[in-house]
C-alpha cells in the first residue's frame, strides 16, 4: 500500500490557465477515463472505499482507495494493472475489501472523463506533483463538470506543500475540498448532487497520544467545515447555514481542548479567523430560526396592524443577511481560513517543536480528563450563579456549556469503559445547550423584530406583542433543571 499526502482544491475553469502559467517544471498531459464500481447497495461507499477501473497512459489499472490512511489529506491506495474492462477479482482479493466483496456482484455506478495536466515542481529535496483535472462526471443522463487542482507531496516536508498552495492562491482562487470525485459521482448517480453534510466521528482509540487525538479531531472538524461551506455555496438554505456555523465553532472548540499545543501565533490567528467566519453567518442563522420557528411556526397568521409591512421588512433583512454571508464565503479570507487550518493541522510548529514533545506524546486520555474536569468545573460554577445572571451572563454560560458538550463528544472514544455514563452525560450537556439556547433566542428575537420594523417603534411593539411569547419564566425553569441534571451527571472519564 502506498500512502498519498495531497491537497485538493476546487478552482473556476477560467482560472486554470493562470495556475498553469504560474508553474515551472516538467509536465505531461493525460486523458484519464474511469468507471467506478460498487455493489447494488453501495457497500463499498458505505465502508469508505472507492473502486475504479481507469484507462490511461500505462494501460488499464484497477484502484481501490480508502477514505483515509491516517488523516483527511492521506488516503490508502491499492492499485494493480489488469486486463479486462471489469474489476479483477484476484486483485481485489489482495485488498481490505476482499471479504466484503467475496460473493457480491459489482456493477458500474458512474464514469469520469478527465484531461489531466501534470507539472512536477522541484525545490531542493522537495518534489511536488501538481495535477490540474478538467472534465466531466456522468451517471446515466446526469452530468457534472470537474475542475480541480491537486498537489501531492512526493518527497520533502509537508510545509512545502502549503507554501506552494499559498503561492498559487495569489494567482487564482483556490478552495480547499476534501470531497473526492467518487463521492461527487455517487451523489450524481443517486440523483442528489447536493451534499449531505454531517460531522463524522473522529477515529480515536483509548491508547491514542495527544498528537494523534488532536489531528484526528481537527481533521474531522476541517472535513466538516469544508463540506458545509461547499454545500452552503451550492444551496444556501437554513440547514446549510447551521452546519457551517457549527463546524466553524467546533474547530474553535478543538483549539481550546488542545490549548497546550495551540498557543502559537498561527493557532491564535486561525482561532480569530474562525470566529470571523462564524460571525458572518450569525445574522442569517438568527433570521432563519425566527422565520422557521416563529413567523412560520408558533405565530403564523398572528394578527397585528402593519403585518404586511413587517413581513416585507423581515424578508428584506433575511435577504441582506444572506447577501452578506455569501459575499464572505466568496472572499479570499474565507478560502484562506480553510488552507491555514489544514496547514496548522498538518505542518504547524506544534508538530515539530521539541519543547512540546512531552505533551504530544502524552496519552490523550490523560489530557482529556484534565480538560473535561476544567470545562465541567466552569459550567458548574456558572450554574451555581445562574439565578443572578442577566441575559449576557446566561449567554456566556451557554458558550461554556457548548464547549463542554463538544469536548465530551470528541473525547468520549478515549474512555470506552463507561458508554452508558457517556451517553447520559452527553444528553445532559445537550439539554443545557438547548435550554440556554432557547433563552438566548428569546433575546435575539427581540433584536430581529426591531430590525424587521426598520426603526418604526410602533410597528416593533405591535409585532413583538403578537408574535413573541412571554415565556421567560418557563424557559428559566427549564434551564435551571437542565443545569442541575448536568452538575449531577456522573462523569465517564
Amino acid at each position: 500500500m502506498d500512502r498519498e499526502i495531497e491537497l485538493k482544491f476546487l478552482i473556476p475553469p477560467e482560472a486554470a490557465e493562470a495556475i498553469l502559467s504560474a508553474l515551472d517544471g516538467e509536465g505531461a498531459v493525460r486523458q484519464l477515463d474511469a468507471t467506478y464500481y460498487d455493489t447494488a447497495d453501495h457497500a463499498l461507499r458505505q465502508a469508505g472505499f472507492g473502486l475504479r477501473v481507469r484507462d490511461g497512459e500505462g494501460g488499464r489499472k484497477q484502484t481501490l482507495k480508502s477514505a483515509s490512511a491516517g488523516g483527511v489529506f492521506s488516503r490508502g491506495e491499492w492499485e494493480e494493472t489488469i486486463a479486462g474492462p471489469a474489476p479483477d477479482r484476484d486483485a481485489l482479493a489482495r485488498t481490505p475489501v476482499a471479504a466484503m466483496l467475496a460473493d457480491a456482484a459489482l456493477s458500474p455506478v458512474f464514469t469520469t472523463r478527465v484531461e489531466r495536466v501534470i507539472r512536477m515542481v522541484r525545490s531542493g529535496e522537495t518534489l511536488i506533483e501538481v495535477a490540474l483535472d478538467r472534465g466531466q462526471l456522468s451517471a446515466g443522463e446526469r452530468h457534472a463538470a470537474v475542475c480541480e487542482l491537486e498537489l501531492e507531496l512526493k518527497t520533502g516536508q509537508p510545509q512545502a506543500l502549503f507554501d506552494l498552495a499559498r503561492t498559487l492562491a495569489r494567482h487564482a482562487p483556490l478552495r480547499l475540498s476534501l470531497i473526492s470525485k467518487a463521492e461527487r459521482g455517487y451523489g450524481l448517480a443517486v440523483g442528489d448532487a447536493a451534499l449531505r453534510v454531517r460531522r463524522q466521528t473522529a477515529a480515536l482509540g483509548p491508547e491514542a497520544s495527544v498528537e494523534a487525538a488532536l489531528q484526528a479531531i481537527g481533521q474531522a472538524g476541517l472535513a466538516h467545515l469544508c463540506a458545509a461551506l461547499e454545500a452552503l455555496r451550492e444551496r444556501p438554505e437554513p440547514d446549510s447555514v447551521h452546519q457551517a456555523r457549527v463546524a466553524a465553532r467546533r474547530l474553535r472548540a478543538m483549539l481550546k481542548i488542545f490549548k497546550p499545543l495551540s498557543r502559537d501565533a498561527a493557532a491564535m490567528a486561525l482561532d480569530a479567523e474562525l470566529d470571523w467566519l462564524a460571525g458572518e453567518l450569525d445574522a442569517a442563522r438568527d433570521l432563519d430560526v425566527f422565520v422557521g420557528e416563529v413567523w412560520e411556526g408558533s405565530a403564523k397568521n398572528a394578527p397585528f396592524e402593519g403585518r404586511d409591512a413587517f413581513e416585507r421588512g423581515l424578508k428584506a433583512a433575511r435577504a441582506t443577511a444572506y447577501l452578506r454571508m455569501e459575499a464572505a464565503l466568496e472572499s479570499p479570507r474565507a478560502r484562506d481560513v480553510l488552507l491555514e487550518a489544514a496547514a496548522w493541522l498538518e505542518a504547524g510548529t506544534w508538530i515539530t517543536d521539541p519543547a512540546l514533545a512531552e505533551v504530544r506524546e502524552t496519552p490523550a486520555a490523560s489530557l482529556a480528563s484534565e480538560v473535561l474536569d476544567h470545562l465541567r468545573g466552569r459550567t458548574k460554577t456558572g450554574a451555581k450563579r445562574f439565578n443572578d445572571l442577566d441575559p449576557h451572563g446566561r449567554h456566556k454560560l451557554r458558550l461554556k456549556g457548548k464547549t463542554l458538550r463538544y469536548a465530551a463528544e470528541d473525547l468520549a472514544l478515549l474512555f470506552p469503559d463507561h458508554p452508558r455514563r457517556a451517553e447520559r452525560f452527553l444528553a445532559a450537556a445537550k439539554a443545557v445547550q438547548d435550554t440556554l439556547g432557547a433563552l438566548n433566542d428569546r433575546t435575539v428575537r427581540h433584536d430581529v423584530v426591531d430590525a424587521a420594523a426598520h426603526g418604526d417603534p410602533s410597528l416593533a411593539r405591535d409585532a413583538a406583542g403578537a408574535v413573541l411569547r412571554d415565556d421567560e419564566t418557563k424557559l428559566l425553569h427549564a434551564a435551571r433543571e437542565a443545569l442541575d441534571a448536568l452538575v449531577e451527571a456522573k462523569t465517564f472519564w
